[in-house]
C-alpha cells in the first residue's frame, strides 16, 4: 500500500473515541492527578498497539509532570535508519483558574494528542524502513517544558537521524469557511513543509497556509535545536476564543477537519518512513 493509500485507514470513529476518553477528565493540567491518569491512558493504548512505551519525567521547578514516549523501529540497517517524530502536548489549562479548575481542552489539545494515537494506530502494523517515535508532552502550557527536556536529552546520534517532526496542536476547530491548515516551521523545516503541503493536495481539500515564524508550541523546542519540525494547526486559530477556558469542549470540534489534517499528516509521515503495508 502506498503512503497515500494509508490515509483511508484514518478513522473518525476511533479518533472520536480517544477524544472522548481524554476530555472525560475534568482537567489535564500538567500537575494534576487527572493529567497522570490521561497519560496512563495514552501509554496503555500505545502499548496495546505494540509500541515500546515509556514515561519520561519532566521537572518544572519543584514540580514534576511527564511525557509519554513510544517507539517503533524500522527495518533498514541500524546505521541507515532515519528517525521520524509525531508529537502533541497532552496537557490542558484554564488560564483563569488553578490546577483543578475545569479545563477539558478538547481542541487544545486533546485534538492533537488523539491525533498522535490515531496515526499510531494506522501505522502500527505497517512495515517501514525508518524509525518512528511518538511523544505526548506535559508541561507545554507552562512553557514547552516537556518538549524542551525531551530535546535536551537527545543523543547526538539521534539528533543526526531526525528528518521530520510533525507537531499537532489544535487541529479540530473550523474557524474559516473553507477547511484550512497552517503549516508553521522555519527554514530548517522547509522539506517537511513541502511534504505536508503535497500530502494535503493529494489527500484532502484543505486550504494550506504557511508560516516561517515558529511560535508557542512544541515544534519550537525542536527548531531551536536546529531540527526540522513543523506545527500543523487549524487555520486562523486566533479566532478560537475558547482555548484555555472551560468552553473548550467536544461540542465545539469539527471532527471532519481534524480527519483531513490527520490524513495529510499520515501520508507525509508514512512517506518519510518509507512505509508499506
Amino acid at each position: 500500500m502506498a503512503a497515500t493509500g494509508l490515509v483511508d485507514e484514518v478513522s473518525a470513529d476511533t479518533y472520536r473515541k480517544v477524544l472522548e476518553d481524554l476530555t472525560a477528565h475534568p482537567t489535564r493540567h500538567s500537575f494534576s492527578t487527572t493529567y497522570r491518569e490521561a497519560a496512563r491512558t495514552v501509554a496503555d493504548l500505545l502499548t496495546g498497539l505494540g509500541y515500546a512505551t515509556r514515561e519520561e519525567p519532566v521537572a518544572v521547578g519543584s514540580r514534576e509532570t511527564l511525557n509519554i514516549v513510544a517507539e517503533k523501529p524500522g527495518t533498514d540497517p541500524d546505521d541507515e535508519r532515519r528517525l521520524v517524530y509525531v508529537v502533541a502536548h497532552l496537557d490542558s489549562v484554564n488560564e483563569a483558574g488553578g490546577v483543578n479548575a475545569p479545563a477539558p481542552g478538547a481542541d487544545d489539545n486533546a485534538s492533537g494528542a488523539a491525533g498522535v494515537l490515531e496515526i499510531a494506530r494506522v501505522l502500527a502494523a505497517v512495515t517501514a524502513r525508518h524509525d518512528l517515535r511518538l511523544v505526548v508532552f506535559g508541561g507545554e502550557e507552562q512553557g514547552l517544558h516537556g518538549s524542551r527536556i525531551h530535546v535536551a536529552g537527545l543523543t547526538e546520534a539521534d539528533r543526526s537521524r531526525i528528518t521530520m517532526v510533525v507537531n499537532m496542536d489544535m487541529i479540530g476547530r473550523l474557524n474559516t469557511a473553507t477547511p484550512s491548515v497552517l503549516l508553521e516551521g522555519a527554514a530548517v523545516s522547509q522539506h517537511v513543509i513541502d511534504a505536508l503541503a503535497q500530502a494535503a493536495q493529494d489527500t484532502s481539500d484543505l486550504q494550506v497556509f504557511v508560516s516561517l515564524e515558529p511560535f508557542a508550541s512544541d515544534h519550537v523546542s525542536f527548531i531551536d535545536a536546529g531540527l526540522p519540525a513543523v506545527l500543523t494547526i487549524e487555520g486562523e486559530d486566533q479566532l478560537n476564543i475558547d482555548e484555555h477556558t472551560p468552553r473548550d469542549t467536544l461540542t465545539g470540534l469539527d471532527v471532519s477537519l481534524a480527519i483531513s489534517i490527520l490524513r495529510m499528516n499520515t501520508s507525509a509521515v508514512a512517506g518519510m518512513l518509507g512505509a508499506s503495508a
